[in-house]
This record gives C-alpha cells, structure tokens and sequence, in this order.
C-alpha cells in the first residue's frame, strides 16, 4: 500500500480567475452544479493569487488555500473552510452539489473581491491617513 495524498486543486493549464468565473457561470446556467462548483473555487484561490494574497502554489489543495487565505482574510475564515469542504465533497467525496451550494461559493467569491486584507504588519491608521491625506488635497 502507498500512503494517497489530497488532490490538487488545479489540475489543467494555468487560467485566470477571470476563465474559472465564466467556466462556473456556463456551467450553473447549464445546471452542471458539480463543475460549477469545482470552478468557482478554482476562480476564487486563482482570484487571489491573482491579488498577491496567495502565493501562486502548484499543487495545493482547497483545504491549503482555505487555510492560507483565513489568515490574511479572517473575517471569512470559516466561509473559506466551508467552500474547501464543499469543493472536496463535491470532487472527491461523491456528493452532488446543488443550486444553492454555487450560490454560496459565488457570494463567497464576490464577497472576497470587495474585501481588503488584514495585514500585520501595516498599522492600522495608515490607510486611513493615507486616504484623508489624498482627499484633502484633492478637495
């Protein structure tokens, strides 16, 4: 017997987040819920890779970038979990994906790309000084 490892996430040529979204959306307009699913969580870890909040990693698994990405994006840890879940479920585990487990991934996905990262070693008010600095000059 030889020890299996988790398959990998990503297992063609590299695509953008953008490819993965749009394989996902002709995927669920088509009731494909599985390859729906399985797309849009690759569209989310390449989202952000693609954002420098990952390292690009060939061979990670969801449950590697869920981790990864919960530190830099805590307030959607658990979400993150959960997705990597539906994502193994879905892909190695048998199970059927539904309507509502994309739509979870996809809001998940959207939420992510209007969420700014929490980076430890920025302080906390220099954006935000930053940001009044340049409105006040623009005024």
């Amino acid at each position: 017997r030889h020890p299996t490892s988790a398959a990998v996430l990503f297992d063609e040529r590299p695509r953008s987040a953008a490819e993965h979204r749009a394989a996902s959306e002709a995927h669920a307009a088509q009731g494909h819920w599985n390859q729906a699913v399985q797309e849009r969580m690759r569209a989310l870890v390449r989202s952000l890779e693609e954002r420098a909040l990952l390292d690009v990693r060939p061979g990670r698994t969801a449950d590697e970038a869920a981790a990864e990405a919960g530190r830099v994006l805590p307030a959607h840890a658990e979400r993150l979990r959960a997705a990597a879940r539906e994502f193994d479920d879905v892909t190695y585990g048998g199970r059927r994906a539904d309507e509502q487990s994309y739509h979870r991934l996809a809001d998940l996905d959207r939420d992510l790309e209007r969420t700014r990262p929490t980076l430890a070693h920025s302080p906390a008010g220099a954006a935000g000084t930053a940001r009044s600095s340049r409105r006040g000059a623009a005024e």
